[in-house]
């Protein structure tokens, strides 16, 4: 199964999706300095607004979501993960459909009158809440194709920089290199340091792909 083991990009795709669902303006805001996650530090920041948010919705609905150990998040696999997820799911379903309109329920009265009456709001909301149902769908589709966009040019932004750097000479690195500093050693830069960590980008480019494409194809 997906969670046997750590899956962190799974985790990361699969709790972006369910805390959207949620509230997808309030996602979107929340995490927009971290998403879609390219390096360690976005990676940190992106748990750590996840533990912040979950505590929130347990501290409002105590009874669906009981208090998780954070510690949880930072490897995101095994039985205790899976049970938690398994737990958040069936709260964001209820949300969901809480959300989508009034709890629908079959009409008691005898009188034939407000049974008609009755039944023509059951059909009324069923629709209401299967178009809710359709719109999210289609939204959910728009976000995955423009995600698909900005993460594939955001990967040949980091390939482009990559080759430069492979094939531009040390004494021409200064303009590229002076937002990392962390790559000067002895006043001179460390190619290979700098080379690694655009590796690093962009092997999570590639992950974020992939990830992407396995959800295209789940909600094709």
């Amino acid at each position: 199964a997906m969670f046997d083991y750590p899956n962190p990009v799974a985790f990361q795709q699969v709790f972006y999706y369910l805390l959207s669902l949620l509230n997808q303006e309030k996602t979107r805001l929340e995490f927009r300095d971290c998403w879609p996650i390219l390096d360690k530090k976005q990676e940190a920041e992106f748990r750590r607004k996840v533990v912040n948010t979950v505590k929130e919705y347990q501290k409002e609905f105590p009874l669906d979501l009981p208090y998780t150990n954070p510690s949880l998040f930072q490897s995101p696999g095994g039985r205790r993960f899976v049970t938690f997820l398994q737990t958040f799911s069936n709260f964001v379903l209820k949300m969901y459909v809480e959300k989508s309109n009034e709890v629908l329920s079959k009409p008691s009265t005898k009188n034939e009158k407000l049974r008609r009456v009755a039944f023509q709001g059951l059909v009324k909301s069923t629709r209401a809440a299967l178009e809710s149902g359709i719109t999210a769908q289609a939204e959910l589709k728009k976000i995955v194709a423009e995600s698909e966009v900005s993460i594939q040019q955001i990967g040949v932004k980091y390939f482009d920089i990559k080759k430069f750097l492979e094939e531009a000479p040390e004494d021409n690195l200064n303009e590229v290199t002076r937002i990392h500093s962390e790559v000067f050693k002895h006043g001179k830069v460390d190619k290979a340091k700098l080379l690694a960590s655009y590796d690093e980008k962009c092997v999570k480019v590639r992950e974020l792909q992939d990830a992407l494409k396995d959800s295209t194809s789940e909600h094709d």
